[in-house]
């Protein structure tokens, strides 16, 4: 996998800091009946777009209309932020 180091400065303003993985920040930040509240097969299908994400651009989001804040949000992984 490369990095990137590209993020894009409003990713870099929007990004939480206390989620350890993607895994954390789906879960925590997404409403339940728009995430797991629509079964296993749609929680699956999401994780792997936002692992797609992280792989193409470095992070991943969730739109205001998906998340519990109200507001787009961003995960970037630790090991890009390193080396930002």
């Amino acid at each position: 996998m490369s990095i990137k180091n590209n993020i894009p400065k409003w990713v870099l303003r929007e990004a939480v800091t206390d989620c350890h993985n993607v895994h954390d920040f789906a879960h925590k930040y997404r409403k339940p009946q728009r995430f797991t509240g629509r079964g296993a097969e749609y929680v699956d299908t999401v994780m792997q777009s936002h692992k797609e994400d992280i792989e193409r651009r470095g992070y991943t989001t969730i739109a205001h209309h998906d998340n519990i804040m109200g507001k787009i949000l961003a995960f970037i992984p630790e090991y890009q932020i390193q080396s930002i």
